[in-house]
């Protein structure tokens, strides 16, 4: 089972109208202009594209922040771009991100579920999507609008429910993927702000501890990283990082991970163009993780 991980593209789309600018969107309009429209590159979409192709991957999953303010041009563009890789049958798994809600609009109009629904199973968060015989992916929805902050939220209920689903399942599952948008560990050295931050961490690192050896599959902090916390040793922390930002200190212009599964053996490696050129390195490696 090889899965390719990819978050945070950020399709972005500019407007002017002061109509669609209410609220908060005009502080992300704002921050787009000036900031994020010179740093996302949404031109490096065919490369990705190319790449995905030419490591034939099992699966796509993508977790998160497939927009920039929750324009319909912006959900537009990145459901066309993910048409592109489902061309040959591969399958997509997709969950919401912050910016996905980025307005109490979009989130009341269900614009991501419009777009992206058919990439998750029918019906509400949370939900578990069997990949192959032994494997499954658990959609967990953290995203909200805000007025101002990008904060996330997780409740107890959403876990209760998840529990239920891999419970009625255990039988079947031997290796767990959870997707979330928001990390429940920040690495030292990783600057965040509390305005950024997931409420209801504790909860879910609760959750987590109680779970089998699983896979914790995120975004939101564009930094890619790979992880086991102190306290979840059976939880593997995977950041794809931000798919098409470009990286001033490494100069990379795009990045994504490459899960390879097999039997209780997990491979994490990083893929980042440079110069028009994909690098692979490896992050992880363990042959009997999923028997710990």
């Amino acid at each position: 089972m090889r899965i390719i991980h990819i978050s945070d593209l950020h399709f972005w789309h500019i407007t002017l109208n002061p109509i669609r600018l209410a609220g908060k969107r005009l502080l992300g309009m704002s921050n787009l202009i000036f900031n994020r429209a010179r740093k996302f590159k949404m031109e490096t979409m065919p490369s990705v594209v190319r790449r995905v192709q030419e490591l034939n991957a099992d699966h796509l999953l993508i977790t998160g922040d497939l927009t920039t303010t929750a324009l319909e041009e912006e959900f537009r563009a990145a459901y066309i771009a993910l048409e592109a890789l489902c061309l040959d049958g591969r399958p997509l798994t997709v969950i919401p991100g912050n910016h996905d809600r980025y307005t109490w609009r979009s989130a009341n109009t269900r614009l991501f579920e419009k777009y992206f629904g058919r990439f998750a199973p029918p019906g509400q968060f949370p939900w578990l999507r069997e990949i192959d015989h032994n494997t499954a992916i658990l959609g967990l929805d953290t995203a909200r609008p805000n007025f101002v902050s990008a904060r996330g939220t997780i409740t107890e209920r959403q876990l209760v429910q998840a529990q239920e689903l891999l419970d009625a399942a255990k039988s079947r599952i031997r290796r767990l993927v959870i997707a979330c948008h928001y990390p429940v560990v920040i690495p030292i050295g990783v600057r965040d702000s509390p305005g950024h931050r997931l409420g209801g961490t504790e909860i879910l690192r609760a959750f987590l501890s109680r779970q089998i050896p699983h896979l914790y599959c995120h975004g939101h902090i564009h930094t890619s990283w790979t992880i086991l916390p102190q306290g979840l040793p059976k939880t593997l922390c995977l950041n794809a990082g931000a798919a098409f930002k470009r990286q001033k200190d490494t100069g990379a212009d795009s990045r994504m991970l490459e899960i390879v599964l097999e039997d209780r053996e997990v491979v994490v490696r990083k893929h980042e163009l440079k110069n028009g050129a994909w690098i692979a390195k490896t992050l992880f490696e363990a042959q009997d993780f999923f028997a710990m």
